[in-house]
């Protein structure tokens, strides 16, 4: 569904903006996964201009700035990549951004602009430099590689114009009616701007984010930027361009017509043209990955020496890709492999992810592949949105997509120069979702493997209902149009697992849609039960008495769990009181630093390798309402309390769904639970008979078979 198809509630932003005329210099960081190698301001004529280089290596590439309504956060899909291969410089035009807003009409020109990018180069001392320009930028990089062709190297231009568009007379209405809407109704300019250049279906997230671009300006300070891009015309200097050029454009633009790329791409002698079937006017932030990877190929960054060994000489290999959120997926993720390794002894593995699932990894043994230090941390990303015990998953999902755009395009890089002959992805959204937005990258057989289905909204809100089912509408979409990409689709559960809600409006029941587009292979336990059930034997291995009532404390591998861990240690006084052989563990994981006060029999550990072994031996456990710990414990048959993530969809909808079904939801809702009513619901935890469901044993040796058999050419494609 396209956002001009939307009721306009649905179009109006809801929440807290950027107020508008941010002051340039304020704490405003452009892209959330890198630092910038240094960042400054320029300017000849008195105004601050903000630039940054991106990267320390490669050649010279720089993004002018386009129209002001927009500033560089506009280029987070591509600048974390680009900059693993370029020197890429960023600015932020006159008038929004981290630059200065100068009053008056007259501090707005074209050639003010382009003395402004020209001042920019220097400061970063590009001597020789690509010149990328979108939009209304295209016109500066026209004219500067005109007049200096000895200083660029390439040009590229996407959704550009050479000349006015006021020369058409639809367009000239057009700008009409906006200057007058921009002057008697600013935020209803701004969405149906970001509408307009945002065509495509499914483009939410790009819209929100143009929103918040263009409040961070004025109207008034808009009505001068966009005044000194009217009236000029670059086909002069387009003619005059030595260096090679690339056009890219959509056919479906609705901001600046197709006609005008082709028009530069017969200008420019020897230009090449990309049209984007479809495409809307930013494929920077719509198609990051075709456009990233354009830009390199066409800049050739590319290194000068390389190796491509003869197909029958390969090792066989497979290339787990494994979610770092937590530490769940990546134990599950290694009961699979070692049971792959029994059916397929010749087959070397690699791993695909980041901390804290890359640290365990090396602890076990396994080869995590070095380009993985080019990888954004999703953790990281997790832990910097949540609040106390409050995390909206949906809403940290939606805003990964700068993270999924570096990963994915990393994964490429990957893949296209070392051979594997399976890809096994546990919840990689950002393959899947890229894999299926440029079906003609993939080049192995790809196995799907994901523990829920379905983004749920946690309240009865319009906006959060909406965008929830139109995130599920593109995954079904997607699987509808594409079937192929996913070579094997592998639920880790069983059917009864699956809600039976709708995925939304208009859309299929969620249990009805798994049943026909996933295997369903149990839940896979990443240890044998019996190999943790001599309690006594582990208590002695792990330095905990018999006479000690061990309860153990634990928030998964993320930060994020640092306030439950908190209130656990102010109900331990309590606990002791009533239980004077009580030991406390708390465990904060490998990414939380806890500095807690003395208490007699509380003890914090930072990190405890393979924790299920202590959790099999306890009296009692307090976790967060992660399914793999919470199954862990079903299968060991310990008591215990969760506490689920306050606006975790999966925690609090479907993993509490699991858990009833093996009679173990014992979830606490931490917002009402002060220390000594936790240390009241915990001593009666731990002395109530446990009476759980048992747990499948055989979940990761079926997982293993389903991938055996998509090595082994026997996967659903054949069914």
């Amino acid at each position: 569904m396209a956002l001009d198809e939307l009721p306009e509630r649905f179009r109006t932003i809801v929440g807290p903006l950027p107020r508008p005329g941010r002051l340039a210099g304020e704490a405003l960081r452009p892209y959330e996964t890198i630092e910038p190698a240094r960042e400054g301001f320029t300017g000849d004529d008195g105004t601050r201009i903000w630039y940054a280089v991106w990267g320390e290596q490669g050649p010279w590439l720089a993004f002018a700035f386009p129209f002001q309504i927009v500033h560089a956060e506009l280029l987070k899909g591509i600048v974390p990549y680009l900059s693993q291969h370029f020197r890429v410089i960023t600015t932020d035009g006159r008038g929004n951004g981290r630059s200065d807003r100068p009053q008056g009409q007259d501090q707005y020109t074209f050639d003010r602009y382009c003395a402004d990018f020209v001042a920019v180069l220097d400061a970063a001392g590009a001597d020789r430099v690509a010149l990328v320009g979108l939009s209304a930028g295209a016109m500066t990089v026209l004219r500067i590689a005109g007049e200096s062709p000895e200083r660029i190297t390439h040009v590229i231009v996407a959704g550009g114009f050479a000349q006015s568009t006021m020369r058409e007379p639809a367009l000239v209405e057009r700008t009409q009616f906006e200057r007058r809407r921009m002057r008697e109704d600013w935020p209803g300019y701004v969405d149906a701007f970001m509408a307009r250049i945002f065509s495509e279906p499914h483009s939410t997230k790009p819209h929100e984010d143009g929103v918040r671009y263009g409040w961070a300006s004025t109207a008034e300070v808009m009505r001068w930027c966009s005044d000194g891009w009217i009236g000029h015309d670059v086909r002069e200097h387009a003619r005059r361009i030595a260096c090679p050029t690339l056009v890219i454009h959509g056919d479906g633009d609705r901001r600046i017509p197709h006609s005008y790329g082709e028009e530069i791409h017969s200008l420019v002698p020897g230009a090449k043209m990309l049209t984007i079937g479809g495409g809307g006017h930013m494929p920077a932030v719509r198609d990051p990955v075709l456009f990233a990877r354009a830009v390199r190929d066409f800049v050739d960054a590319a290194p000068s020496r390389r190796t491509w060994v003869r197909a029958m000489t390969r090792p066989r290999r497979a290339l787990f890709v494994s979610s770092p959120i937590g530490l769940g997926h990546v134990q599950r993720d290694l009961a699979i492999a070692r049971e792959l390794r029994k059916l397929q002894p010749d087959l070397a593995i690699d791993w695909f992810t980041v901390d804290p699932a890359a640290r365990y990894l090396g602890q076990e043994g396994e080869r995590v592949h070095p380009i993985c230090s080019r990888l954004a941390n999703e953790s990281r990303h997790f832990e910097r949105v949540a609040g106390e015990h409050d995390l909206s998953a949906f809403f940290a999902l939606r805003s990964m997509d700068e993270i999924m755009a570096r990963n994915f395009l990393v994964f490429l890089d990957l893949v296209q120069v070392e051979h594997y002959d399976v890809v096994v992805g546990d919840e990689a959204w950002d393959i899947d979702y890229h894999y299926h937005e440029n079906p003609e990258l993939k080049r192995q057989p790809f196995v799907f493997l994901t523990d829920f289905v379905g983004c749920l909204p946690m309240h009865d809100d319009e906006r959060e209902t909406f965008l929830c089912a139109d995130r599920n509408a593109d995954d079904i979409e997607h699987v509808a149009r594409y079937p192929y990409l996913r070579d094997e689709s592998l639920f880790v559960g069983n059917p009864e697992d699956v809600p039976d809600c709708t995925f939304g409006a208009g859309l299929p029941v969620i249990r009805d849609w798994t049943d026909r587009n996933f295997r369903y292979c149990g839940y896979c336990l990443p240890f044998d039960p019996d190999q943790v059930s001599d309690t006594e034997r582990l208590r002695a291995r792990h330095g905990y008495r018999s006479d000690e009532r061990i309860v153990v404390a634990s928030v998964g591998g993320t930060g994020v769990g640092a306030a439950l861990l908190r209130r656990i240690a102010e109900a331990v006084p309590r606990m002791k009181r009533e239980v004077p052989g009580l030991r406390m563990i708390l465990v904060a994981g490998p990414r939380l630093k806890l500095e807690l006060p003395a208490l007699e029999g509380l003890e914090v550990r930072p990190y405890v390798h393979n924790l299920f072994e202590h959790l099999a031996c306890c009296d009692l456990a307090l976790v967060q309402g992660g399914l793999s710990t919470c199954m862990e414990l079903v299968a060991t048959k310990r008591p215990f309390l969760s506490f689920p993530l306050r606006n975790h969809f999966e925690q609090c909808i479907h993993v509490r769904r699991r858990l009833a079904n093996y009679e173990a939801d014992h979830s606490v809702d931490y917002a009402e639970t002060s220390a000594a009513h936790l240390a009241d619901r915990a001593l009666t935890a731990m002395h109530a008979p446990v009476q759980y469901r048992p747990v499948e044993r055989d979940g990761a040796a079926r997982a293993a078979r389903h991938v055996a058999d998509v090595l082994e050419n026997r996967g659903s494609r054949l069914r």
